[in-house]
């Protein structure tokens, strides 16, 4: 099997930068709308695949989608299973430094009210 790039891998000798860290994501098989996605940690990733621990067993060859903060739904393959662990090529490129990127909460500006103090009078408050 080949990667991204068109190279033949070799067992041990990975062509792709990767990044040790533990994130949790999710895993499904591509198309399989009738099961719920499964929890999977992350254990490193790179521009092309990931290594991850999983409870549910994937067969080798199986078509996934893999959701990663940052990143979102992204297709791959499982091309090798051992153990409860298990390695995904993606169909595409991602840039794995996404993942790390600080989520924060979007503005919530469009939220607030001006209100004007002097109208609003709660029930049964006296205002001398």
């Amino acid at each position: 099997m080949s990667d991204i790039a068109g190279e033949a891998p070799q067992p041990g000798n990975r062509s792709r930068k990767r990044d040790s860290l533990l994130l949790l994501g999710t895993i499904k098989a591509a198309g399989d709308y009738a099961r719920d996605t499964q929890q999977i940690r992350v254990r490193n990733l790179s521009s092309t695949g990931l290594m991850a621990d999983s409870n549910v067993e994937y067969d080798l060859g199986s078509h996934v989608e893999v959701g990663l903060r940052g990143i979102g739904l992204v297709q791959g393959e499982i091309v090798w299973v051992r153990g409860g662990r298990m390695g995904i090529t993606f169909s595409e490129t991602v840039d794995p430094k996404r993942v790390r990127m600080p989520v924060s909460a979007q503005s919530d500006d469009h939220l607030r009210k001006v209100v004007d103090i002097g109208r609003v009078r709660r029930p049964g408050l006296r205002i001398d």
